[in-house]
């Protein structure tokens, strides 16, 4: 597998944990990386702290933080990983790019974009 899209448009932590999972997996293969962030799932991408309480239960049983986890995609990734900020929802939600953070978007794009870029993906995955 050369490559593989990731779409991320739901709020919870536990979706992320997910998406970040298999991405790690992926690069762990030498296989390319791209994660869409849109809807809901921008959130994930918000400057600050997250809200964990929904995955309370499973921090205390152990599993990392899927924010750390995020973190150390796009860090350990280095030219392997993508990190898209959908800018339509970006627009629709009226926020900032400046809510944005830096160190976890390497990018900000459009659906088309994303539509181009997996195009020669071997698979697509919406978390």
């Amino acid at each position: 597998m050369d490559k593989i899209g990731i779409i991320v448009d739901n709020d919870s932590p536990k979706s992320l944990a997910m998406a970040v999972n298999l991405g790690h997996t992926a690069i762990a293969s030498e296989t390319e990386v791209l994660v869409y962030f849109t809807f809901d799932g921008l959130s994930h991408l918000l400057e600050g702290e997250q809200d964990l309480s929904e995955i309370e239960d499973l921090l205390d049983a152990g599993m990392p933080n899927p924010y750390d986890l995020l973190d150390m995609l796009v860090s350990d990734g280095g030219d392997l990983v993508t990190t898209v900020a959908c800018t339509t929802t970006l627009d629709m939600l009226q926020w900032d790019k400046d809510a944005i953070d830096d160190s976890l978007t390497t990018k900000f794009a459009g659906a088309a974009t994303f539509l181009e870029e997996v195009e020669d993906a071997d698979q697509v995955f919406t978390f």
